[in-house]
């Protein structure tokens, strides 16, 4: 269950600095809106997070990591997004479109999944 007309984009371990690029990319290039996943919001479901729930659990310690979630985007947009932050971005965040499966996923379970994944792939030259 992809919310449908809910194109957002969710981007968590961001400083101020990069929180301010990517509000200026969204400006600029008409992308949808963003959210920021706060640390206390890692045992929300992707889901509540882009229906803009906030439930807050400080005992949640996420990884240091930087992520962007691209929700129903189409592709064209997606490519631009990616480009864009690509091109805007020092840092080389954790990229991935949150699928029917995990959007009922916690945000903590999805990070933790996309670093596995991510270190997968270093590990095998992929």
């Amino acid at each position: 269950m992809l919310l449908e007309n809910n194109k957002t984009i969710l981007i968590f371990g961001f400083d101020a600095e990069e929180k301010q690029t990517m509000h200026d990319l969204v400006k600029k290039n008409h992308f949808p809106n963003y959210k920021v996943v706060e640390e206390a919001m890692g045992k929300m479901k992707i889901k509540d997070i882009l229906e803009g729930l906030r439930l807050n659990v400080y005992n949640c310690s996420l990884p240091k990591e930087k992520v962007i979630l691209f929700n129903n985007l189409n592709d064209e947009e997606l490519d631009t997004a990616i480009k864009n932050i690509r091109n805007s971005l020092i840092s080389k965040p954790i990229l991935a479109v949150i699928t029917e499966t995990s959007v009922n996923w916690t945000f903590e379970s999805l990070l933790e999944h996309l670093v596995e994944e991510r270190e997968w792939f270093k590990k095998h030259g992929k």
